[in-house]
Formats: C-alpha cells, sequence, structure tokens
C-alpha cells in the first residue's frame, strides 16, 4: 500500500518535502476545472517530481459545459505541465457538481456517457494507454452504470475504514482509493483529500 494525496489551487502554498517526507508516494493535481485551467498545475507538478513523487493531472469533467472544449483544455494542460510516459495516466474526474452545476438530470446521461467515451478515446491517443476515472459507486450507478469503461483503472471515492463500494463494471480490490477528503498531512494547511494505491493490483503505475 503507498499513499497518495490530490490537490488543487485552492490546497494552498505546500511544502513539498514535508509532504514526501511524510511518506506521500504520489500526488494527483487538478489541471482543469471544466475549460478553465489550474493556475497552480504546473508549478505544483514540477514540485512535487522535484521531491519524488509519481504525479498526473486529473480533470474535473462538468456535465454542462462543451465537452470538446474541455478535452482541449485538459490537453493544453498536460502540455504546460510536460505530462508525459513517466507520469500517472491523465483522471477524468466523473462525479456531479450540485453547488455549481445544479442537480443531476438523468435526462443528461446520455450526452455526458457519450462525452466520456470521446474524452477517453482522445486521452487513449495521446497517451497510448488508457486514462484513469475518478467516481464513486453512487453516481456511476446514477448514470446507469455504463459498460465499456473497465480497461481504464478506477480510482474510486469511497469514505470509509474497511473497504471501498466499488463501481460496477470494476472487480474488486481497488486500485486507488480516495478513502477521505478531511485528512491532514504534513506541509499542508487544512484538509487535503487522502488516497491509497493497491500495489498488489496490475497495471503497476506506482
Amino acid at each position: 500500500m503507498l499513499n497518495g494525496i490530490d490537490i488543487y489551487a485552492g490546497s494552498g502554498p505546500i511544502e513539498w518535502h514535508k509532504v514526501a517526507e511524510a511518506g506521500t508516494a504520489f500526488c494527483f493535481v487538478r489541471g482543469v476545472y471544466g475549460t478553465a485551467a489550474d493556475k497552480a498545475a504546473a508549478p505544483n507538478v514540477a514540485a512535487a517530481r522535484a521531491v519524488g513523487m509519481k504525479t498526473g493531472l486529473y480533470h474535473f469533467f462538468r456535465a454542462r459545459m462543451d465537452p470538446a472544449a474541455q478535452t482541449q483544455a485538459m490537453l493544453a494542460a498536460m502540455d504546460a505541465c510536460k505530462i508525459g510516459a513517466g507520469d500517472l495516466p491523465p483522471v477524468l474526474d466523473v462525479e456531479d457538481n450540485p453547488n455549481y452545476d445544479g442537480p443531476w438530470n438523468n435526462a443528461d446521461n446520455p450526452a455526458y456517457i457519450a462525452a466520456l467515451r470521446s474524452w477517453v478515446q482522445t486521452m487513449k491517443d495521446r497517451v497510448g494507454r488508457a486514462p484513469i476515472i475518478y467516481t464513486r459507486a453512487s453516481f456511476w450507478a446514477q448514470l446507469g452504470n455504463p459498460a465499456g469503461f473497465s480497461d481504464c483503472t478506477l480510482w474510486v471515492a469511497s469514505y470509509r475504514d474497511d473497504a471501498p463500494t466499488m463501481p460496477t463494471g470494476w472487480p474488486s480490490p481497488y486500485q486507488f482509493w480516495q478513502y477521505s477528503e478531511s485528512g491532514t498531512v504534513a506541509g499542508i494547511s487544512g484538509h487535503v483529500d487522502m488516497n491509497y494505491f493497491n500495489v498488489s493490483v496490475q497495471p503497476r503505475h506506482l
């Protein structure tokens, strides 16, 4: 088991050497929110690499924004952060966003799922391997447990102590598990998302 975090511009100034010394092996950095680039992404990726942490970008994909424009924004962020073969695969963050996009409407599911498929294929073409999908079981079920994504590594959000609740379509055990949204780690003020990587599961990204 390896420990990791995920961060965004709002995580504030980070003392990366302290984060690494605390045993943090990897970090997912927000690259894009919808079509908006995270202004802290490039410096955060560079700083995480400098202390020996494995890193990669995640894209918070928004259902009510143009999918092609969002995908292009992620590609631009990957270029800006110099994402390459030695980094973690790009992450598609699949979740609802009620505070900013309103309640989820199941009528949006077909178009949203089609946009997810297009994003995944674009990233496969770009990096030569399947991306990672971040989601939680309840939202994946609200989408109808869409098939055809099982070749993507799962990063599951499930805030419990024993084992994550897995979305339909991916086998247990988990690979990446976000087990807390209110953790603490040396070098970061305030709460931070905490993650595990299961080293026994292939493909071995870390």
